[in-house]
């Protein structure tokens, strides 16, 4: 990204651009980071704040301070006063879109706005904010996950449909391109998508 003059943008920024307040640079990306493991902390925030990049973390809350490989909400805090903005990954990370077996609808949509409210309210709580970006689990949402979400008080949520977001996209379906290890290759050539051309 840095070799390549890729602007990284921060949440805020992002905000701005859906809801038509501010155009974007050339190049412009956003780096997110899910779930909630401390080798964001031991691996990715040190590289990132070295590249004076930052990224937006989306959380789990059931996850944080309950093992040696999770983030405390301490490292949380510490990355959110650096730059880095926190958003909610659910409370236990389970697909909003399929119901449980033997869970009536009215129970799966009580559980799905819990699952939304209650993660919101952990973070703003435990970090001091009010939480407004929101990455759905395994990327799935459908109509009433969209509406949950609004009531719930986000204005961003991601996917993992893979694509850009011009100016026009929805809000709360963003789409995102996830790259795992084996997928860096890949990354790395879709980097090099702009060339310059002499006009002669």
């Amino acid at each position: 990204l840095k070799d390549n003059r890729y602007h990284v943008l921060t949440a805020d920024e992002l905000l701005a651009f859906v809801q038509h307040r501010r155009p974007l640079p050339p190049r412009s990306v956003v780096i997110t980071i899910d779930d909630g493991y401390r080798s964001v902390y031991e691996i990715a925030y040190p590289i990132l704040r070295e590249f004076d990049f930052s990224a937006v973390l989306f959380i789990y809350t059931e996850l944080i301070d309950v093992s040696p490989i999770a983030l405390t909400w301490n490292q949380l805090a510490e990355m959110r006063r650096n730059g880095f903005a926190v958003g909610s990954h659910t409370i236990r990370h389970s697909d909003l879109t399929l119901p449980r077996e033997g869970e009536s609808g009215a129970e799966f949509a009580a559980r799905v706005d819990s699952e939304l409210v209650g993660s919101k309210q952990v973070l703003d709580r435990r970090l001091g904010q009010d939480t407004w970006l929101l990455a759905y689990p395994y990327g799935n949402y459908d109509p009433k996950v969209v509406a949950s979400s609004q009531r719930a008080g986000y204005k961003l949520a991601m996917s993992v449909k893979r694509g850009g977001n011009p100016f026009f996209a929805n809000p709360f379906t963003l789409k995102r391109d996830q790259i795992l290890e084996r997928d860096l290759p890949t990354f790395v050539k879709r980097l090099k998508t702009f060339n310059s051309l002499p006009l002669e």
